[in-house]
C-alpha cells in the first residue's frame, strides 16, 4: 500500500512538473530596421533600383513577383 502511494506521489510530481516550464521570451529585441526601400548601397543590387528610392522599390518587386507568376510566363496558345 506504501509503494503504490510513493507511486502515485511521484507520478503527480512528474505530470505537475510539465506546468512550472518558464516562459521563453526575448530579453532585449532588436532594433527595428530602417525602411526597405533603403536596402544595401553596393554594386549587387537588382537592375533598375534606386537605393532610397520607394517608387523604384516597389516597381521592382512587382517586376519580381511577375518574374514568378505561372500565368504571365506561360505563352498564350490561340
Amino acid at each position: 500500500m506504501k509503494t503504490l502511494t510513493t507511486a502515485a506521489l511521484l507520478g503527480a510530481a512528474l505530470l505537475l512538473s510539465a506546468c512550472g516550464e518558464k516562459v521563453q521570451t526575448a530579453g532585449n529585441r532588436p532594433q527595428v530596421d530602417g525602411k526597405p526601400w533603403d536596402g544595401a548601397h553596393d554594386p549587387f543590387v537588382a537592375a533598375g533600383w534606386t537605393p532610397g528610392d520607394k517608387a523604384s522599390w516597389e516597381q521592382q518587386l512587382r517586376k519580381r513577383s511577375q518574374g514568378q507568376n505561372e500565368y504571365a510566363r506561360t505563352p498564350i496558345k490561340p
